[in-house]
């Protein structure tokens, strides 16, 4: 059974990576679906920037002294930032369709000074009309905090720790065609921290407005990983011995042999030893998650837990249950 290559839908990148005492660890990836559960006829999507320039977004204190021309350009740096990051996502979704929205950014003004007005169904119907889109995902609202903070050590004015702590809220709306309200509501909230001093220690720190545009970037993933199924790192526990089969079958599955492996649990599994049978089918099960074969690893970690109440297994029984949830549902969003 080959390791490493890419397995159907839910399985990829599968490799052995780490030994600590009886045990070793199974690093793989599986998709996880969406938060988001768009209508199967949704294939074409349009990002929308209806966020409002206003200096409204930021605090008092920090847009003391911002002139009307500085705010259109951090507003432009804002926005493309918060752009590229969802389309960052988009572009690898194991949704086809969705890779490549529509975006257009020229319906700014029907919010300024308004903060909650809300596209009206005739506008949605008009807009996915002219763009050929089924569905519109709006940046409706955001807002900024940056903060300074500084640290002295207790016997001298010199500062000991300095940093910077920046902020953002993001609106998100979702509108569909036909419908009078919107689809989804989702508001997304980050902080970041750029340290300039630590201990004493001078540290190079990127100008404010790359903070930003660092923060706001990270923001955009944020939202785009709500949209669309990811492939998400997972991690499994094999069964080691001290010196015996275990042992022996751990050292064949870190060079790969895992049908090697899999002949001496399948052995282990028959034996009158109920503790380790119990690791033998658990070490069975993992074999069969990554060939995502899940009912079938799914039966052998309740015949290991028939077998003995391994605290691990019992961990592994829960996992599998999210695995088994989330099935379906991928499938249906990936399809």
């Amino acid at each position: 059974m080959g390791r490493g290559k890419i397995l159907p839908v839910f399985v990829a990148m599968v490799g052995l990576f780490g030994c600590v005492g009886i045990y070793s660890v199974v690093e793989f990836e599986v998709l996880e679906p969406a938060t988001i559960h768009f209508p199967d006829r949704v294939e074409q999507l349009l990002v929308l920037n209806r966020a409002p320039v206003t200096f409204d977004a930021f605090l008092e204190e920090d847009r003391q002294g911002m002139e009307w021309n500085h705010l259109q350009i951090l507003d432009t740096a804002i926005t493309k930032s918060i752009i590229r990051g969802l389309l960052e996502v988009l572009e690898q979704s194991p949704i086809p369709s969705f890779r490549d929205p529509i975006v257009i950014s020229d319906r700014k003004s029907d919010t300024a000074n308004i903060e909650d007005l809300i596209l009206t169904r005739p506008e949605v119907e008009s807009i996915c009309r002219e763009y050929g889109a089924d569905a519109i995902v709006s940046l409706e609202l955001y807002t900024m905090n940056l903060d300074e903070f500084s640290q002295h050590y207790s016997d001298t004015p010199e500062v000991m720790t300095h940093y910077y702590e920046l902020s953002s809220k993001l609106h998100w709306y979702i509108y569909l065609p036909g419908n009078p309200k919107p689809f989804d509501r989702y508001i997304t909230v980050d902080t970041l921290f750029f340290q300039s001093i630590v201990d004493g220690v001078m540290r190079y720190t990127p100008p404010v407005i790359d903070m930003i545009r660092e923060l706001f970037f990270e923001s955009g993933i944020k939202y785009g990983k709500y949209l669309v199924p990811m492939w998400m790192r997972a991690y499994r526990t094999i069964y080691q011995g001290k010196g015996d089969s275990l042992r022996e079958a751990g050292r064949l599955t870190a060079r790969g042999e895992w049908n090697a492996a899999f002949r001496i649990w399948e052995s282990l599994a028959e034996g009158d030893d109920s503790t380790r049978a119990a690791k033998a089918y658990h070490n069975m099960a993992v074999y069969y998650e990554l060939e995502d074969k899940l009912d079938s690893a799914s039966l052998l970690i309740d015949r290991a837990l028939e077998l003995d109440s391994l605290e691990i297994t019992g961990d592994y029984r829960e996992e599998m249950d999210v695995r088994l949830l989330n099935r379906k549902e991928v499938i249906e969003q990936v399809n």
